[in-house]
């Protein structure tokens, strides 16, 4: 489970862990939570009346546990896709199916919360906390905040895959941003804790 808050890198990591991975002997499968999204009008609301895409209930729960579940017992399982233009999920025939040395590589910024992987135990997971930190500064003295250069990201990202424009991601990012506070806050110091524990138990 890779997670970490928008736009930190999670996909690129994922990608990149994949190769180590194999590199390694094994068979890495990744899948992102972005494709177990809720369709668009099924989506929860802030307080404000709009879509909260940062809630876990913005995602499939259901389907993405009976899939991990379906996974692990050595069954086929077919990965659904999702259309962020339509907004709604879409079936394109991705189907998987593991392998005595297969792993799941599963990113997604809900991947510390347990209650995302409640069918799953404990013992068979193994979390990661991942941000993206910069070096980008104005002067010797004026750093430009990790956070403007994750937007600065999203903004990309969206405009080239996901329909959605630079004003946009930046009405939606105090949002965002609420969002993660939500999230990090109750689950990063549980996640070192995860981390550092086989170290000194080995």
């Amino acid at each position: 489970m890779i997670a970490g808050p928008s736009s930190s890198g999670k996909t690129t990591f994922s990608k990149r862990l994949s190769i180590q991975l194999r590199v390694l002997g094994l068979k890495p499968h990744p899948i992102s939570l972005d494709d177990y999204f809720v369709d668009r009008e099924k989506t929860p609301l802030d307080e404000n009346g709009e879509y909260d895409f940062e809630s876990i209930y913005a995602l499939d729960l259901e389907l993405f546990n009976k899939h991990l579940a379906l996974l692990l017992d050595g069954q086929e399982v077919e990965i659904p896709t999702f259309n962020f233009i339509e907004g709604r999920r879409e079936w394109k025939g991705h189907k998987y199916k593991m392998e005595p040395n297969s792993v799941l590589v599963i990113e997604g910024i809900h991947g510390l919360n347990e209650m995302l992987t409640n069918a799953i135990a404990r013992e068979n997971k193994f979390k990661i906390y991942i941000s993206a930190l910069t070096q980008l500064n104005i002067d010797n003295h004026n750093r430009i905040p990790t956070t403007d250069v994750r937007l600065l990201r999203r903004i990309v990202r969206d405009n080239r895959s996901r329909g959605r424009n630079a004003e946009a991601n930046i009405l939606s990012w105090p949002s965002v941003r609420r969002g993660e506070e939500k999230i990090y806050f109750l689950f990063k110091r549980m996640q070192m804790q995860c981390l550092i524990r086989p170290l000194y138990m080995k």
